[in-house]
């Protein structure tokens, strides 16, 4: 206790401010310059999180594997050789997370490297059997939430959401490689 015996503890008071604060804030304008539900950015973000969701539940923890490890997974699927640098521009994650995601699938033998002819350093992925065993397992269930997620647009709706949507990655891509 203080020397006064009114005198609040100290915590008490810090604690009061915060309260003021929380309270002086609620009461204000609204202060956030990026308003979620109206940014198509976020939006976005939260479309790819919400389709994503279900992910962790019905297949990460049975086949031990991690969203990103999918992705990398889907990819070298698509994309036989790519390189991890080539892979991680693809997708737009980030070197460390896709180089994480391959030592996972490497060392449960569903990825394999095999280095460059013109260059050892440069490493090719391939699925592995068992990869394509896990990809399998995975894919269909893909395909049809794809269908699910964009079966409340029609055929022209999708051609032109999804060629809008080519044109912005393509843009971000531009930008991203400015100096």
């Amino acid at each position: 206790m203080g020397a006064n015996p009114g005198e609040k503890f100290p915590d008490q008071a810090r604690i009061d401010i915060v309260a003021k604060q929380k309270i002086s804030a609620r009461a204000g304008r609204h202060r956030a310059r990026i308003r979620t539900a109206r940014s198509p950015f976020f939006q976005l973000l939260v479309l790819a999180n919400l389709t994503a969701r279900p992910f962790a539940e019905r297949f990460g923890r049975r086949l031990h594997l991690s969203l990103s490890e999918w992705r990398v997974l889907l990819v070298a699927a698509d994309r036989p050789g790519i390189t991890a640098q080539d892979l991680a521009d693809y997708i737009g994650l980030d070197k460390m997370s896709v180089s994480r995601a391959v030592r996972g699938l490497v060392a449960r033998r569903r990825l394999a490297r095999e280095a460059s002819a013109r260059d050892r350093r440069r490493l090719h992925l391939y699925l592995t059997e068992e990869g394509w065993r896990v990809y399998e397992a995975i894919a269909a269930s893909g395909l049809a939430r794809e269908r699910t997620v964009f079966g409340s647009l029609g055929a022209r709706e999708r051609a032109a959401f999804f060629a809008q949507l080519a044109h912005l990655v393509s843009g971000i891509r531009k930008l991203d490689r400015k100096p």
